[in-house]
């Protein structure tokens, strides 16, 4: 009892209540573990359709959700981020305020999603015929209107519940869904093939959606932010500043990302590529969503005032997305064997482990930029994030036109140009602005760390022995952990600032 007093009274120490510490490591516990457990078990639930369907229906079942996600641009809006950034703001000073903009982003969800989603299943005979090369895919599309109205509801209310800082909400949620998706999927692949598939994804966000519904009507009854449809016409504001550049910079992703997967599956073998592609791909979400969900903690502190003012909070948000990214990274890129061992023997081979590399090494790039993209929402800079996506989309989609023959591996291997040129032309952009601090991002440090990276991946691409890339891995991790320390260093010398 006493070791636990001790230690009790230690963390208290360390993070003192109510301080910007204290409230992002809080956010982040609540945050991580969800991710963990509802990825976990959408990763399970893939493998195991992944090895029922084979590899040519698994890139069918890839190419629908890529259609949805494409959809899904235009259904959400950017709501679910414009209710965390919003709400963030006003729960304390205006809850009225915070309420209406809850309400509105409901309102605008259930309109567009219904709308896009209505539209989906309407025109699926044409998109499974004349887009995805696939006229036998339109019952699955249709299905998966289900799957857009729900995402759409479900963005908003994890962007609102994140705006009141309910992470242990929101991971209990995720902990749910995440034990329901699992059988749902594997039942109905099972019994249903791949129209299955795509219906128990659409059961499992509408559980979803229903757990997050109950749970956000608790929190803002708890935190005294009373959600109201009525006087909305006032926040529309909002949605101009906000909404729509955080919108048309989704629609430079999604769209053009399953513009260049419908490329993908028009080649020779087209859907046999897409399910290779599928499965590398996979394990990108276990990366984006573990900083996204980190972020979510860190937006709506980043937003506050006290938040704001803070270099110290302003150079770890940078640093805690990529170390996420960084270090799981490296354990992947030595040891790419992991998509045949996940997916089944379909997916094993030098081919779909050089795609694997290629998509590793685009994520750890994102995971860079992350921290960025936080800052431009707290600050409201959303065209400049538009701005920058227009350039990646012209790369991409530039980028695979050139390497089309080379199939999956090609795709993969745009991804990664688009992400490190993008980079390159406006993370220094963005220091001379000084909207990140440049120590952290432009740096021996940093140049320390993409060293790492590629020392990581290079045995692998080239099929070295499984020794040779334990080596790498060793010397890799250590230049990782040592150049992260330097930098997390100089996070701790600076004061920390308390807010309440």
């Amino acid at each position: 009892m006493t070791v636990f007093a001790s230690a009790k009274a230690r963390l208290a120490t360390m993070l003192p209540a109510g301080s910007l510490r204290a409230r992002f490591a809080v956010g982040a516990f609540w945050s991580i573990l969800g991710t963990v457990v509802s990825q976990g078990m959408g990763l399970a639930a893939t493998a195991v359709a992944a090895r029922l369907l084979g590899k040519a229906a698994f890139g069918e079942l890839g190419m629908i959700q890529s259609t949805v996600g494409m959809l899904g641009v235009f259904a959400g809006l950017g709501l679910g981020l414009t209710a965390t950034r919003y709400v963030a703001e006003f729960r304390s000073k205006e809850p009225v305020r915070a309420g209406r903009i809850i309400g509105l982003s409901y309102i605008v969800a259930l309109v567009s999603g219904g709308t896009v989603a209505t539209l989906l299943a309407l025109a699926a005979p044409y998109l499974a015929t004349h887009t995805i090369n696939a006229p036998h895919l339109t019952v699955e599309l249709r299905l998966g209107s289900g799957l857009l109205l729900f995402n759409t509801l479900n963005g908003v209310q994890t962007g609102a519940l994140a705006g009141l800082e309910a992470f242990k909400t929101i991971a209990k949620a995720n902990l749910l869904t995440g034990l329901l998706n699992l059988p749902l999927v594997v039942v109905g692949v099972y019994f249903w093939n791949l129209p299955g598939a795509v219906g128990g994804m659409v059961a499992s966000a509408a559980v979803g959606c229903l757990i997050n519904w109950v749970a956000l009507r608790a929190v803002t009854h708890s935190a005294r932010v009373p959600v109201s449809c009525s006087s909305i016409r006032s926040e529309l504001a909002v949605l101009w500043s906000f909404s729509v550049p955080a919108f048309l910079s989704g629609a430079m992703v999604g769209p053009v990302t399953w513009l260049a997967n419908a490329l993908l599956v028009q080649h020779p073998n087209g859907y046999a590529e897409m399910g290779v592609f599928t499965a590398a791909n996979r394990f990108q979400p276990l990366f984006t969503l573990a900083g996204s969900t980190v972020g979510a903690a860190l937006l709506p502190i980043l937003a506050s005032k006290g938040g704001a003012a803070s270099d110290r909070l302003s150079r770890g948000n940078i640093l805690v997305s990529w170390a996420l990214g960084a270090f799981p990274a490296v354990l992947l890129l030595s040891f790419p064997e992991v998509v045949g061992l996940v997916f089944g023997p379909e997916y094993s081979g030098l081919l779909t482990q050089r795609v694997f590399i290629l998509l590793i090494l685009s994520t750890c790039v994102m995971m860079y930029k992350q921290g960025l993209a936080r800052v431009l929402a707290a600050r409201s800079l959303m065209w400049w994030g538009l701005i920058s996506n227009s350039m990646w989309s012209v790369v991409l989609l530039g980028g695979f036109l050139g390497l089309r023959k080379w199939g999956a591996a090609g795709l993969a291997g745009s991804f990664l140009a688009a992400y490190a040129l993008n980079t390159l032309v406006f993370v220094p952009f963005y220091t001379r602005r000084g909207l990140v601090p440049r120590s952290t991002m432009v740096s021996r440090e940093a140049a320390g760390i993409w060293l790492a990276m590629a020392l990581a991946a290079l045995p692998s691409f080239y099929g070295c022995a499984v020794f040779i890339r334990g080596g790498a891995l060793a010397l890799s991790g250590l230049v990782l952990l040592l150049a992260f320390t330097r930098l997390l260093r100089g996070v701790r010398l600076l004061a920390d600032t308390s807010v309440r």
